[in-house]
């Protein structure tokens, strides 16, 4: 993989990789991370609550899930919960650990290899938050991965997962080989569609659940750019 030299970086940082003085950094990412976070939070709330209350969409949604689950296969089961286990969140934290390392080493910026960490940060605390508020019942559905105590919306699996692949579809930008810059934006779509039929096929989430998931991840990551760059 082939980022920009490290030249260049600094170069770049007159422009986009440094935010100035660390109070300047500070408010930024309040501003642009955590408020806006905030409010994302909020929305959340509201739609989850809505969708937590009403009957008729609960048991639209079961429908959906059920069929999605027939027919059940061996091989359907093993591939869903491995997708499933891959975002599970000790694999995320490891996950977002190793970009932040590899994201170091290949730009030398501090300021792009936060990137993960902040969108993980960012996504988690929205997951967490609303949870706890929400608290959704999981669909009425056999289950084919292990339970979690956790509500039913939003998908923290899924927003994770789509918040650290808005990041690296953003960072490969700047690889110079077309292919490979190809390759990693196919991935980065093709690998939360995965995750998404996992999580209903396994009987862990609605795909109100889902979408909402997807939309957190990709706010996060948003967000993470945003709060990040050169003000």
């Amino acid at each position: 993989m082939r980022f920009r030299s490290r030249r260049r970086v600094r170069d770049a940082r007159g422009t986009e990789g440094s935010v100035g003085p660390p109070r300047e950094g500070l408010r930024r990412l309040v501003t642009h991370g955590v408020a806006p976070a905030v409010g994302l939070g909020v929305a959340n709330v509201v739609v989850g609550r809505a969708l937590a209350g009403r009957r008729g969409i609960t048991e639209r949604e079961t429908a959906m899930v059920e069929r999605l689950q027939e027919p059940a296969t061996p091989a359907k089961d093993r591939a869903s919960r491995l997708v499933s286990t891959v975002a599970d969140v000790p694999a995320s934290v490891l996950h977002g650990i190793a970009a932040v390392a590899i994201l170091r080493h290949r730009t030398g910026s501090w300021r792009t290899a936060a990137l993960p960490a902040v969108a993980l940060i960012l996504e988690t605390g929205v997951y967490l938050s609303v949870g706890a508020v929400v608290n959704r019942e999981r669909p009425a559905v056999p289950r084919r991965d292990h339970e979690q105590p956790t509500s039913s919306f939003p998908s923290g699996h899924q927003g994770a997962t789509v918040a650290l692949m808005t990041v690296y579809a953003g960072l490969a930008r700047d690889i110079r080989s077309p292919a490979l810059r190809a390759a990693i934006n196919a991935a980065c779509v093709a690998y939360p569609a995965a995750l998404a039929w996992s999580r209903m096929y396994v009987g862990m989430h609605y795909p109100s659940d889902v979408a909402a998931g997807t939309a957190n991840g990709l706010a996060a990551g948003l967000l993470a750019r945003s709060c990040l760059r050169r003000s």
